[in-house]
């Protein structure tokens, strides 16, 4: 995974903040699609309108946007292109564009209310009601009301009706149960972060109270994903053995990979060293060889290293592994080893010689000294999901002192960057700027707080730094060009869509 290494991202945050502010003069001066004004706003709607403007002329004929030859088809796309049409200044239910796409969206509502076909029930669904809710015509009025009644029925809760969304659709469970309050894909057998903020964006542009209980039973769910025990004045937050002792504040995906795996839990980062302890030791952060098909297991890597202390006396003296991103939440393709080893380089040896088989002949290997190499390894939190957790707490009515919403935006200040992802390098980045606006908007503060890399406390204007970073990446003719292909993200309609969603939340 790109620009990984490392426990923390405290070296991003200065680097982000010189870009910034690098780049700002350069952002007004010309750069794709930014105004003159030096006012954010005001670059931020006209960059937005040159990115709408890019859309319609992405509109096929039959009203829709990235139709596969060859199904599924997925609505969703066409829901992000309609909200961003409909969010501009002026717009209208009789526009052409906007009128074609409520027709194409709506012949895939299904009769149980659902609009999707065939697969993801529940994302598509969400996107296209959260759009259709801002149409003001009577199909879409009549579409966002039946898909929103579907939307509760496939939340995993006591309300859950188990013949809707399909095979692997949401089950009955009470409030104990790890998935209570969560929604997911549909074909996975368990609910994540991501599905969720989606549907609760659905239920809060439709209007839904935030005393209904499905914002309730959200809420249960989002706080198994926050990665924090218990909050400084004692809140408890997260009731999951993988949250132990955590005090990290952000999000992780899911609660289980699938619903075979309950209560384990799951991050597409990997994990984290948190409560370091012991005398001053080595890491080693390493990525495997192109040429190694699958990832390494924990068990894998600590039966190398086991072998390898039989004939080296620094490795005897113990090693923790810390596993880098995974996928399936048990192999990962890069891997960090801690030790009590002060020398770096006989450390390096020592790795190098224990992975030679995975490492290639040119090892990505990187080795540094650290104060303490004991730790707790956990699932790490990480940005695309934080910010959702953070926006669905603030849609769900938490107050803005409430001590989870305090915690996660701690882990806000300690991250905030826009050259990446945080914790996933540019995988998933424009879906990150996609809800790094709404969660900063909903939060309704001006100048963030942000932790420097020397722990100092600055201000940043977070609608400037994501207009300024986003004027890197628009064309003359208003579309977003790809940096990754995870996620659909080399999908110009859909980064495009995304990017104008940022764009229009930081323009308000």
């Amino acid at each position: 995974m790109k620009n990984m290494l490392g426990s923390l991202l405290a070296g991003v945050v200065m680097a982000s903040v010189s870009c910034f502010a690098c780049a700002q003069n350069a952002a007004n001066v010309g750069a794709p699609g930014v105004a003159t004004s030096s006012d954010p706003r005001e670059q931020a709607r006209a960059m937005a309108a040159r990115a709408a403007a890019w859309l319609r002329t992405q509109q096929d004929a039959g009203g829709g946007w990235s139709i596969p030859t060859n199904g599924p088809v997925y609505p969703a796309i066409s829901g992000l292109a309609l909200a961003g049409l409909v969010n501009e200044p002026g717009a209208s239910a009789k526009d052409d564009a906007i009128r074609r796409a409520v027709g194409f969206i709506v012949k895939y509502q299904q009769p149980d209310g659902g609009i999707y076909d065939k697969v993801m029930p529940s994302y598509n669904t969400s996107i296209c009601a959260a759009a259709l809710a801002k149409v003001d015509s009577p199909d879409a009025r009549e579409a966002t009301k039946r898909a929103i009644e579907f939307l509760k029925q496939i939340q995993y809760g006591e309300a859950a009706v188990s013949s809707a969304g399909g095979p692997e659709a949401a089950e009955a469970v009470g409030p104990d149960h790890p998935f209570y309050g969560g929604w997911g894909y549909g074909n996975r057998g368990r609910p994540d972060v991501s599905n969720t903020h989606f549907a609760l964006e659905a239920l809060h542009e439709a209007g839904v109270p935030e005393s209904d209980p499905a914002f309730r039973r959200a809420v249960a769910f989002l706080q198994r994903m926050q990665m924090i025990e218990t909050t400084p004045d004692g809140t408890k937050v997260n009731d999951q053995a993988y949250a132990k002792g955590s005090k990290q504040g952000g999000f992780i995906y899911a609660t289980a990979v699938n619903k075979d795996s309950v209560g384990q839990g799951q991050s597409f980062a990997g994990e984290i060293v948190e409560s370091q302890s012991g005398p001053p030791g080595c890491e080693a952060v390493f990525m495997l060889d192109k040429s190694v098909k699958d990832g390494l297991t924990r068990e894998d890597a600590n039966t190398r290293l086991e072998a390898a202390a039989k004939n080296n006396a620094g490795l005897a003296g113990g090693f923790m592994v810390v596993m880098g991103a995974t996928g399936d939440g048990r192999t990962s393709r890069e891997i960090t080893v801690r030790a009590p080893m002060t020398d770096e380089e006989k450390f390096r040896a020592a790795i190098a010689g224990a992975f030679a088989d995975v490492l290639g002949e040119k090892p990505s290997l990187s080795v540094r000294r650290i104060e303490a190499w004991r730790g707790v390894s956990r699932l790490r939190a990480y940005g695309t999901v934080s910010y959702a957790g953070f926006k669905s707490y603030l849609y769900a009515s938490l107050s803005r002192n409430d001590p989870r919403v305090l915690a996660v935006k701690e882990w806000v200040s300690r991250n905030y960057t826009l050259d990446e992802n945080p914790g996933m390098g540019t995988d998933g980045l424009y879906y990150y700027f996609n809800v790094f606006a709404p969660a900063l908007e909903a939060n309704g503060e001006e100048m963030l707080r942000v932790i420097a890399a020397d722990g100092t406390a600055i201000r940043r204007n977070w609608r400037a730094d994501l207009v300024t970073r986003l004027a890197t990446l628009q064309d003359a003719d208003g579309s977003f060009r790809s940096v990754d292909d995870r996620w659909l993200e080399d999908n110009k309609v859909l980064i495009t869509a995304y990017a104008l969603r940022a764009l229009q939340h930081a323009g308000r």
